[in-house]
């Protein structure tokens, strides 16, 4: 609901956990936003071995619509690995 909090779509299920519910109407009164999990990814490459990369989302608009997620390296040993990768794979035979 925090992209649109005056929609009434998300506001009925609301509305009715709340009546259904103590616990659940204290606990949203109380306003208590945990933060959110990481977005970290690890990605096992077969030629390099395990990237870990964290998301960087300069996205300003809307929750809705395109955007574009660049991953950046989280350590050295990642950010050699990813430029181990932009080598020219090696030939055989």
């Amino acid at each position: 609901m925090a992209g649109y909090p005056t929609e009434p779509a998300g506001k009925v299920p609301l509305e009715r956990l709340q009546s259904a519910s103590p616990e659940f109407r204290e606990a949203w009164d109380r306003h208590e936003v945990g933060s959110a999990r990481s977005k970290r990814k690890q990605i096992r490459n077969a030629h390099v071995g395990l990237l870990a990369l964290d998301p960087a989302d300069p996205w300003l608009g809307p929750d809705s619509g395109p955007r574009m997620v660049t991953y950046v390296p989280v350590d050295e040993e990642s950010r050699a690995r990813l430029t181990r990768l932009q080598e020219p794979a090696p030939r055989t035979g």
